[in-house]
């Protein structure tokens, strides 16, 4: 999140920390447009955490010691600095909304709305996520979340910071909640990864990162006033050739907040250590045009997401380069707009109006919180669509990508320890077809037992599957899959299951980093050797580029003459790796002198990949890119069981 700026800096204007704050911005919105080209760019709201504290604490620390800290005061500051932007931001979401989106996605702009009004949304987007959770990109106000982190700090640590330095132990208190937010926050790393970047308590390290530098200076004098002149240029460098190193190295794919935050937040604090003489500070972060992207930092912040999210949900995933090109444009204009029109009036003279525009702002924010509210709460847009495009409308999320997959039974989350796994996913009926897998695999459960229960094949089921865990053994950047991986094979080595089904999204690269599937052929060697007799690999059903409903929805502006959607979609829709990623599956198959199947050969043909069933079906292929839906599974499990089981 942008840092909100104070009017009262202690102990002086910086211009080097509106760079800084230049550095960290315009990181995020490069990341959020481009992010094949800026990967780590997301590392800029941990630069605004760490500003933030050390201009908040200098300001309460300063006034502490002149005697004048006001509670009132502060929180006047805030909601003058704070508000009017937001409020801004968050109508014309809701009024763009309602031209825009479909009822659906309305409504969950609505509790959206109403938890960043709140300064709760950090809460509310850790309760959605998970592994089947909605696209980022469709959410306009998901980045909200960092805002709503840096007001809950301010809210608690005026009052820590008055209690401690009454007592004199301002020193211990602040070591001690960094120490405590930096454990807690290492731990969830490894544990869990969404806590770990949505948990105010595991992200509050950072914004004591500059209160602890804050709490010095104002201890010992401003900023590098003691320091030679060379310790001053090499503490700057140091600081600056930390943050490069991180922007150079850092992906999605690691690990996040942890250890890459710590470096990130300490380069931060070198920098402003280092004061704005430092040659880096005075020239670079000092140049005028860093300064001015610094000083609107904060609306720009606010306004290119939503521009980016709403295009997105306009146009589909893949938008042109000169299209989000002209988006990061109108970010800028937009937020020099409410810079120059709103927020700087605001600033220079907000003062003087005191208490009435305190309470104008306040009694506003409390008007777009009820209408989020009322939007969320009511039906208020109404669709009048096709019976498929009913059913994605009221069906949709977790429930529906993950029906019937018995997940936390046989299907783990891939920070969940093997023992959770459930005794009676491997069921003691012979022959025994065993799947082993990721969340594809696991998808395909339904299908299996909906074809045993028909009574035409006789044969029992085992499952060990894993959301993001390709059944490959050996190393895993994520230790839960190894753990998961090891465990299976150690079960099948009891069992000797007669057939293992190994499936996966074998060319996975867009989430959580490119599966390492190189130990493929080393897994099946593994398989033969405790004896099992036949393995299977399945290849790819229809994967999409974009969730398979929103492409549906997006469609359904178009419809034929009958209202009809297109029951087949060409390559365009399609991931364009799914094809290669087959053809390759196939051929390392062949090579191991194992079976293969791909799901591509019963959904697509000439004309394209199924989108349904057929033109009466009421359910998508997939409700999310590529896990089947029940009918859609259904299907393809009795189209490939005479592979898997003989004819009969």
């Amino acid at each position: 999140m942008a840092s909100a700026g104070l009017p009262h800096l202690a102990p002086a204007y910086r211009p080097d920390i509106d760079g800084l704050r230049a550095i960290a911005v315009g990181a995020v919105v490069l990341h959020h447009a481009f992010p094949q080209a800026f990967p780590s760019g997301f590392v800029g709201v941990d630069i605004f955490f760490v500003i933030s504290g050390y201009l908040i604490s200098s300001i309460i620390i300063g006034q502490l010691q002149a005697g004048r800290f006001s509670f009132r005061d502060f929180y006047a500051r805030r909601i003058r600095r704070i508000f009017p932007a937001l409020l801004l931001v968050l109508v014309a979401c809701l009024g763009t909304g309602w031209l825009m989106m479909t009822a659906a996605e309305f409504k969950a702009l609505g509790r959206h709305v109403l938890a960043g009004t709140l300064f709760v949304s950090n809460f509310g987007f850790w309760q959605e996520a998970n592994y089947f959770d909605e696209s980022a990109i469709y959410k306009p106000l998901l980045h909200l979340w960092s805002l709503a982190i840096e007001e809950q700090f301010y809210i608690a640590w005026p009052l820590l910071l008055l209690v401690a330095y009454r007592w004199r132990a301002l020193p211990w208190l602040i070591a001690g909640l960094l120490l405590a937010s930096l454990v807690l926050n290492l731990w969830l790393v490894r544990t869990d990864t969404t806590a770990a970047f949505y948990n105010p308590a595991a992200r509050f390290w950072e914004m004591m990162m500059g209160a602890g530098l804050a709490a010095l200076q104002l201890r010992s004098g401003h900023p590098g006033a003691a320091w030679p002149r060379w310790l001053v240029h090499i503490t700057s460098a140091a600081g600056l050739a930390l943050l490069a190193f991180v922007f150079w190295r850092l992906t999605p794919a690691h690990a996040f907040p942890g250890k890459w935050a710590l470096a990130a937040t300490l380069g931060t604090t070198l920098l402003i250590a280092a004061g704005p003489q430092a040659w880096p500070n005075r020239i670079l972060l000092a140049w005028r045009p860093m300064v001015w992207l610094g000083l609107i930092s904060y609306p720009l912040y606010l306004w290119h997401w939503p521009l980016l999210s709403l295009a997105h949900i306009e146009v589909g995933r893949d938008l042109p380069t000169p299209l989000l090109l002209g988006l990061v444009g109108l970010s800028v204009v937009l937020a020099t707009a409410t810079y120059l029109g709103l927020e700087r009036p605001i600033r220079r003279h907000g003062h003087r109006l005191g208490r009435p525009l305190v309470g104008v702002l306040t009694a506003l924010m409390v008007a777009v919180a009820a209408a989020g509210g009322w939007v969320y709460q009511q039906s208020l847009k109404v669709d009048t669509l096709p019976a498929l495009l009913t059913t994605l409308q009221t069906k949709g999320g977790r429930s529906a990508v993950a029906e019937g997959w018995r997940d936390g039974d046989c299907m783990l989350d891939y920070n969940l320890p093997p023992s959770a796994y459930k005794a009676h996913c491997v069921e003691e009926r012979r022959p025994l077809i065993f799947l082993w897998g990721d969340s594809h695999a696991g998808s395909l459960y339904p299908g299996f037992k909906a074809l045993q229960d028909s009574g035409r094949y006789s044969f029992g089921l085992g499952e060990r599957t894993g959301a993001i865990c390709p059944p490959i053994l050996g190393h895993d950047p994520r230790p839960g899959c190894q753990a998961l991986n090891d465990d299976t094979i150690a079960l099948i080595r009891r069992t000797v299951p007669d057939v293992v089904v190994l499936y996966a999204w074998w060319h996975e690269k867009a989430v959580y980093g490119r599966y390492d599937i190189s130990g493929l052929e080393a897994t099946v060697a593994e398989l033969r050797k405790a004896g099992v007799p036949r393995i299977v690999l399945l290849g790819a059903v229809p994967y999409w580029k974009e969730n398979l409903p929103r492409i549906l929805l997006r469609l359904s502006r178009q419809l034929d003459r009958r209202g009809r959607l297109p029951l087949r979609l060409g390559d365009d829709h399609l991931d364009p790796h799914v094809k290669q990623a087959t053809a390759e599956m196939r051929q390392r198959a062949a090579a191991m002198g194992i079976e293969f199947i791909s799901g591509m050969d019963y959904f697509c043909n000439a004309e394209g990949c199924l989108t349904r069933l057929d033109e009466n079906a009421t359910e998508p292929l997939s409700y999310d890119y590529g896990h089947l839906s029940v009918p859609a599974v259904t299907y393809y499990v009795e189209q490939i069981a005479p592979q898997i089981l003989g004819q009969r």
